[in-house]
C-alpha cells in the first residue's frame, strides 16, 4: 500500500494519514497522465483533452482563492456538487458526460495503484448517454468525390478514407511501407496504439499504386505515404508528413465543390461502415474492417438501414 492519504470507505470527506503531507491531487493527476501516455499509448491531443477537464473541475473545486487540492477532499459530495455546477453553467449532457469520465477513469486508476479505497464518482447518478445516428454519405456521392478530386494523392487519400474506413489520424501515420498492392495496408496504427492490418478491395488498392507510381516513385519505405509543401517567406518550400488538420481541409473543400456543406473525413467512415453493412449483412466484419474495440460502436450503423429492417421483418408474413 501507498505511504500516501487515503479516504476511508464509507466516509466523505474524513482521511487516514500516512506518513509525509497528503498529495495535491493535481500531482497524482500527472501520473496518470503519464501512464496514459506510456502504457495507454493515448495520443496528445486526448491527454490534451484530459488535462483540460481536469483542470475545469480543479478551478471548481479549489475555490477562489485558490487552495490546491488534496486527495482527501477529492469526495463524492465535491464531484457531485460539480456535476450541478457543469449543469447550472447550461452545458449539454454530453459534455458533462465526458467531464465526469475524465474524473471517473482518473479515480479508478488511483484505486487500482492504492491511491483511494474508492472511487468517488462511482456512485454518482450521470446523465444519460445519447446515441446519434451519423450523417452517411451514399455510396454514389461517395465515387463523386474521388472523380472530383484534384491530384492523385487526394484521391489515394479519400480512397482510404471511404474504402479503408481510416481515421484521418490514421491516414497520416501512414508510411510507404505499410501499403502493400496486393492486399492493402499491413499497419495501421488506431485509436489506443493498436496496429491492425486492413485489407483493401482491388480499386482502392489502384488508386493508391497508381498515385505512388506517378507522385513517389523513388521515394523509400521509411517515409510517410502522404506529404505536403509549405512555402515559407525566403520562398523556400518545406516538404513534410501530411498533418491531420490539412486532411480535414482537404475534405471539406472537396466537399464545398461537390455542393456538400460540412463534409468531415469521418463522414467517408461512416460510408464505408453502412456500404459494407449493407453488402455483407455481417456486423462482425464492419467491426473488424472499423477496428471498433467496442461492438456497441457499430451496432448504430444497424439502425442506419431502415429499408433492410422492413424487408427482414416482412419474412415474418410466410
Amino acid at each position: 500500500m501507498s505511504d500516501h492519504w487515503l479516504i476511508q470507505p464509507g466516509t466523505r470527506s474524513r482521511a487516514v494519514p500516512r506518513r509525509g503531507a497528503p498529495p495535491h491531487l493535481a500531482t497524482l493527476f500527472e501520473g496518470f497522465t503519464a501512464y496514459l501516455a506510456v502504457e495507454r499509448h493515448c495520443r496528445p491531443g486526448t491527454l490534451a483533452t484530459y488535462r483540460w477537464c481536469f483542470a475545469d473541475f480543479l478551478r471548481f473545486a479549489e475555490g477562489n482563492p485558490r487552495t490546491p487540492l488534496v486527495i482527501s477532499r477529492f469526495t463524492t459530495d465535491v464531484v457531485r456538487a460539480y456535476q450541478y455546477h457543469l449543469a447550472e453553467r447550461g452545458l449539454g449532457m454530453t459534455t458533462v458526460r465526458l467531464r465526469l469520465a475524465v474524473l471517473a477513469s482518473f479515480a479508478r486508476w488511483a484505486v487500482r495503484n492504492g491511491k483511494l479505497l474508492e472511487n468517488p464518482v462511482e456512485s454518482l447518478v450521470r446523465p444519460p448517454k445519447r446515441t446519434t445516428l451519423p450523417a452517411t454519405l451514399r455510396w454514389d456521392t461517395v465515387q463523386e468525390l474521388l472523380d472530383r478530386c484534384r491530384t492523385r494523392r487526394d484521391r489515394a487519400i479519400v480512397a482510404l478514407l471511404a474504402y479503408g474506413g481510416l481515421r484521418r489520424s490514421e491516414i497520416v501515420t501512414l508510411d510507404i511501407a505499410d501499403f502493400d498492392p496486393a492486399f492493402g495496408l499491413r499497419r495501421v496504427h488506431g485509436k489506443g496504439g493498436h496496429d491492425a492490418a486492413v485489407p483493401l478491395p482491388a480499386s482502392a488498392r489502384t488508386i493508391v499504386s497508381d498515385y505512388l507510381r506517378s507522385d513517389r516513385p523513388d521515394a523509400a519505405g521509411s517515409e510517410p505515404l502522404f506529404l505536403v509543401g509549405y512555402s515559407t517567406i525566403a520562398s523556400k518550400v518545406i516538404v513534410k508528413r501530411l498533418s491531420g488538420r490539412r486532411v480535414w481541409t482537404l475534405v471539406r473543400d472537396l466537399g464545398e465543390r461537390a455542393g456538400i456543406k460540412g463534409l468531415h473525413p469521418h463522414a467517408l467512415r461512416h460510408a464505408c461502415a453502412v456500404e459494407l453493412l449493407k453488402r455483407t449483412k455481417n456486423l462482425r466484419a464492419v467491426q473488424q474492417h472499423l477496428r471498433h474495440q467496442d461492438p456497441q460502436s457499430t451496432t448504430v450503423y444497424a439502425r442506419l438501414l431502415p429499408d433492410e429492417l422492413a424487408e427482414a421483418v416482412s419474412a415474418l408474413d410466410g
